[in-house]
């Protein structure tokens, strides 16, 4: 009977704008800290380097000097995902919200580092693989989408209503 209770008593907006607020935080304020110490650092990590890159394109530096192309995309998106999930907030499962936030989270922050910078600052380089220097937006967005597709694949990102079973 609590358990069904606290169930019922689950908010899918609130917890997903939560979720991005702290996720957003937590991206913003880690960036901002990691670049302004990037080159008072001389820690050098086994297989992570910390490098500064300004990107002005997109995923693996296509789109490159797309700047406004980018940003509407960006905030198409961005919509999109929340009118998506909002339509009907009571259809997805908190782990959907949880992912979807991470995804949301990830192009917001990159979008308003284009808005306001021109660009995207990317600080991530893996040493062990030739790969793209990356940052915390970018993780995000990969997590975001791989959770997603974990969840769709499983079938675990929709809760379903006793008479449908």
């Amino acid at each position: 009977m609590n358990q069904k209770k606290t169930q019922n008593n689950f908010n899918p907006i609130i917890y997903f704008f939560v979720c991005l607020v702290v996720m957003l935080a937590f991206d913003l304020l880690l960036t901002n800290h990691i670049i302004s110490n990037i080159f008072t650092t001389t820690d050098s990590f086994k297989f992570v380097d910390i490098v500064y890159v300004q990107n002005t394109g997109a995923a693996f530096s296509s789109f490159q000097h797309s700047t406004l192309f980018l940003i509407i995309i960006s905030v198409f998106a961005v919509f999109f995902i929340i009118y998506e999930l909002f339509k009907d907030p009571k259809k997805y499962t908190p782990a959907m919200y949880f992912a979807t936030a991470m995804l949301a989270s990830g192009v917001i922050c990159n979008t308003y580092e284009r808005i306001t910078l021109g660009y995207v600052r990317d600080f991530i380089n893996l040493k062990f693989v030739e790969f793209p220097v990356f940052n915390i937006s970018d993780i995000l967005i990969n997590l975001g989408v791989l959770v997603i597709i974990v969840l769709v694949a499983c079938k675990k990102y929709k809760k379903y209503d006793k008479t449908n079973i």
